[in-house]
């Protein structure tokens, strides 16, 4: 059996076409209601199987440029939230480091506040120390200078009781006598009590903590730490001024 014969290929002519066709471009976007008029008219006037392929190639056009434009929004879309990310970090890490320099100097701040703090607490004390030490000598004092005029009077009233008694003898006057002519070069004249060391000056230096008053100024920047009287180890002592 033989097959039907193939049917005679069709020539369309393109000049016809372009007189025919309207001057309109399809973009796959949308069209005005006489676009799609004149569209319906062109494509009714082609044969069946050209106007099936224009509009199969129409459709994947629009579907292609569709999916083109979504993935091109996209690509936009995370373009720009990268960007604004990469801001965002940049920023963070700007305050970041301003927020860590500021607490380190706070820090510091706080530190160097303290320091100072415990160093006017402790002049303070110290202070405070100084003070009632400087009481205290003040009263050793008062008290080292009231017994010194209690002794020096003692010892004056002393002296006057013995020159009340006289001697008549007449050699014990002429050896008084002889004696008071010749003058000692290095006789030094005692005010109050003798130095228990060199037994030749005034002891104006009294002892602390024993309070006894048995040292000259030069004997008692010795080497002895020791009151002479008492045998007690001593401080350096405080000078009597009388």
């Amino acid at each position: 059996m033989n097959p039907p014969p193939p049917k005679p290929s069709q020539v369309i002519d393109l000049t016809e076409l372009m007189q025919k066709t309207p001057n309109v471009v399809s973009t796959g976007l949308r069209l005005s209601h006489d676009q799609s008029q004149n569209q319906e008219q062109f494509y009714s006037s082609l044969p069946g199987d050209v106007t099936g392929n224009i509009k199969r190639q129409r459709d994947e056009l629009d579907i292609f440029i569709q999916t083109q434009g979504e993935e091109l929004r996209r690509t936009l879309v995370e373009n720009r939230e990268r960007r604004y990310v990469k801001l965002l970090c940049a920023a963070e890490e700007i305050v970041g480091r301003k927020v860590r320099e500021r607490d380190a100097e706070l820090e510091k701040a706080t530190r160097l506040h303290a320091e100072l703090e415990a160093r006017v607490a402790h002049l303070a004390e110290e202070a405070r120390n100084w003070q009632l030490r400087a009481a205290t000598r003040e009263a050793e004092v008062s008290s080292l200078q009231a017994h010194l005029q209690q002794a020096i009077a003692s010892r004056r009233d002393t002296a006057a009781k013995q020159s009340t008694f006289g001697d008549d003898d007449g050699d014990a006057e002429e050896a008084e006598d002889a004696e008071s002519v010749y003058v000692d070069p290095e006789r030094i004249e005692l005010i109050g009590p003798s130095c228990r060391i060199c037994r030749r000056k005034s002891a104006t230096v009294m002892a602390l903590p024993c309070r006894h008053l048995a040292l000259c100024e030069g004997c008692d920047g010795g080497t002895l730490r020791a009151c002479p009287i008492c045998l007690a180890v001593t401080n350096p002592g405080v000078e009597i001024l009388y």
